[in-house]
């Protein structure tokens, strides 16, 4: 994977509590993880919706 260098200006709060809730040290690291995050859940949420109302209408109502 080819890396880029990036400059950018971040909250330093916001920061600090993005790598503890990602337990990350770095800030490079902090910003791959979240980046990660951000893409999987975009590629689950376009699975959701390409397939919600799909199958019997109680598919999943319980006996």
């Amino acid at each position: 994977m080819r890396r880029v260098r990036v400059s950018a200006r971040l909250d330093s709060v916001q920061l600090k509590r993005a790598q503890k809730v990602l337990a990350t040290k770095t800030t490079s690291e902090t910003i791959q993880k979240a980046l990660d995050l951000v893409t999987e859940k975009a590629a689950h949420d376009h699975v959701v919706r390409r397939y919600s109302g799909v199958g019997p209408k109680d598919a999943f109502a319980s006996d």
